[in-house]
Formats: C-alpha cells, structure tokens, sequence
C-alpha cells in the first residue's frame, strides 16, 4: 500500500486540476480567456461601466467570474471583495439585491421587507459599502419576472449616472445582450458586452498542458490535439476527457498521456455521463438500423457560424463520410424534424422559414456527447476520425 502512495496522490491531483463537474475556482488553473478578461476588467476600470458576459451554456462564464477577484487584486487594490451569487427562476430584483447585501455583510433596510426597493434605494446602498466591490450575478438567464429585469435595467443606468465605484457584472445563458435584458437602449453606453464564444483549439490545449504539468506529467501531441478537437470549444469536455485520460497513463505506471489513453477516457466519459439519457431519448427507435444516432452524430460535426448554428446542407458531408456513400438531404430530413420534436425531447432548435431553416443544439453539451458516443460505439469510421480529430 505505501508502494501506491506517490500514484494515489497523482490520481488525487488530477481530480483538483481537472474539474469537469464544477467552475474553476483558481486562476492557476485557469486557461485562455486573455481577450474576453482584458475586456471584463477594462471595463470595470471606466467610471460608470457595467459588465454583460454572455454566450453559450457550457464555455466558462462562471469560472471566469470566480477568478475575477484574483485578477483584479494586484492590479485595482481600491475594491474590496468580489461577490458572487447564483441567480434562480424564483428570484425577484429584491432578492437578488438582499442576497447580495447578505453575501456583502452589509445589512438590508427594513423597508425592503415591504416591498420590492426602487433602484435608487439599491443605488444608495451601494455607495455606502466601506469600498466598493465587484457584484456578480450569475445565471442572470433565470430571472424570469420581466419587472425585476427592467427594475435592474434602470439601475444600471442610475448606478451609471450616479458613477457609482460599485459595479455589476451580469452573467447569463444568451446569444445577445437584448436576451437578457429585452430592448433597454437606455443602458447601452452603461454596458460593456463581453461574448464568451466557445474556446478555441490553443485554449483548449493549454487547458490540458496547465492542469497536466500541476500533476508532472506530459500528453503526446497527438493525444492533446485529438481531446481539445473532441471538446468542440466546451472546457467540460476539455477537463473530463484529460481526468480520465490521465488516470489511464497514472493507472499504467506512466507519466505520458498516449492517444490510447484518451480512448479509453472516451468510453469512461459516456459511460456514466449525465446526458445520457438525453442522448438515448433522442436516437431510440423500436425498429433496429435506423439512422438517429448517425445523424445526431453529423449534425454535431457540421460546419455552424458562431451562434452554433448550422444548415441541412451543412449536415451532408458528414452524413456521407459517416455512411461511405452519398447522402442527400431528403434521406436525413425527417430525422432534423424528428429531432425537434417533444417526443425526442427537442434536442434540436428549429429557426427561420423553409427551405432557410437553421438548426442548433438545445444543450450545445449533448453535441460533444453525441461524437463522443458515435466514436466509442464505431459508428464514426476511424479514418474519418483520423481526418477530423488527428
């Protein structure tokens, strides 16, 4: 047993650096991200500037947000603490605001047990704090009360108006800034919109080099190129893949990651995943070889702009590398329908006119987990495997 003791601790790292179930909470395991953070503390540098992070379920919006204080301490000493708290779809614009006087150890008026507070009364509360501090409200796309949405527009201005060292950083699930506010022109100049797009192949891999040199360890080039292609911009994927492909080589008695281990890292990855069954709820079928899980797989490798849409015609090429032979779009457009539908639980999101119409992911996760899974079940030849993701 003490002969296993330097692995047990390796495995025991890996699961501290590589956390595919929760946000990064440390910026020294933070990767990536330089534009989306120059512009994050830019803007809460310039009196009067609010900040909106926004994009894609899944890219890093909170981990970015946890490690906002660490950024900002050596370099801005005049704000206090960061204060950061989750949003639900039962909170109001009074009890975002009480649990952030909570979460700031600052006291909340009796008046506010009465009613909802105006703006400004939120405002003077703000000024008050001994410093001011950065307050950020995340998972803001679950506010579902349009009152509380505009009560927190006209704060912004105020907060803008008043300039107000106190600011907010408003984080949400949203393609625009109009998603989670509506059209509130008045806070426009107030607001700096910060996109968190998916992450791209560079990120990606120093996601995987940073959290394997925390352990000792090194990753083939192969085997790094093939988890940040797999991950599809997602650092979920990103760190759940370089976990169990890490505690494959550890396992092994090594201290290099082959492709090999991130093989097997894919088949542990779905096995227990919690999209499971979404996924299955999506491709089953009373009838045997029909082509569901195919052509969820080739919609997950179609080409997509960068709201993640993508086209029926995108979703030919690779339905035809996956099949071995041409396939054209009516031989797949009913399973695109199907996919839409309560009764494959609307694992696609149909837009626009016919014959215009643009698809996306619902979960943009279960596109990742849809690859994954054709992979592992070899329903993806491995030459087109090779050509993608090598």
């Amino acid at each position: 047993m003490v002969k296993d003791t330097p692995k047990m601790q390796r495995f025991f790292k890996l699961a501290q650096v590589f956390t595919p179930s929760a946000p990064v909470a440390s910026r020294s395991f933070f990767a990536g991200r330089v534009e989306q953070i120059l512009e994050v503390t830019t803007a809460i540098a310039q009196p009067g500037r609010h900040v909106m992070l926004y994009g894609e379920r899944g890219v890093g919006k909170t981990s970015l947000a946890n490690i906002l204080q660490e950024i900002l301490e050596p370099v801005s000493p005049d704000f206090g603490n960061a204060v950061r708290i989750n949003c639900s779809t039962q909170d109001t614009f009074r009890t975002v605001w009480v649990k952030v006087l909570e979460a700031a150890g600052q006291d909340v008026p009796d008046s506010w047990d009465h009613g909802t507070p105006d703006p400004d009364s939120v405002r003077v509360q703000l000024q008050r704090f001994p410093k001011p501090i950065v307050v950020i409200l995340d998972e803001y796309d679950r506010v579902e009360d349009d009152e509380s949405l505009s009560l927190m527009a006209d704060l912004i201005k105020s907060l803008s108006d008043h300039l107000v060292p106190t600011k907010l950083v408003v984080v949400g699930v949203a393609d625009s800034i109009d998603q989670l506010f509506g059209e509130h022109q008045s806070i426009q100049r107030a607001v700096q919109e910060v996109r968190m797009p998916r992450m791209s192949q560079p990120e990606l891999a120093d996601i995987v080099d940073t959290g394997l040199k925390a352990v000792g360890m090194e990753i083939e080039d192969v085997a790094r190129q093939r988890i940040s292609r797999l991950s599809e911009g997602f650092p979920h994927y990103v760190h759940l893949l370089s976990l169990y492909a890490g505690q494959n080589a550890v396992a092994d008695d090594r201290l290099i990651v082959t492709k090999g281990d991130v093989s097997a890292a894919i088949n542990q990855a779905i096995e227990k995943h919690s999209l499971v069954r979404e996924y299955q709820m999506a491709i089953q079928s009373p009838r045997p070889g029909t082509l569901f899980s195919r052509v969820l797989a080739a919609c997950a490798l179609a080409e997509k702009n960068r709201l993640g849409q993508f086209t029926a015609s995108a979703v030919r090429e690779p339905m035809t590398k996956i099949m071995g032979r041409p396939y054209e779009i009516p031989a797949f457009a009913t399973h695109l329908k199907a996919f839409t539908e309560i009764d494959r639980g609307c694992v696609l999101r149909r837009e626009g006119t016919e014959r215009r119409y643009t698809y996306r992911f619902n979960n943009p996760l279960l596109q990742s987990f849809s690859i994954l899974t054709s992979l592992a079940e070899g329903e993806i030849p491995e030459d087109y495997a090779a050509e993608i993701f090598d």
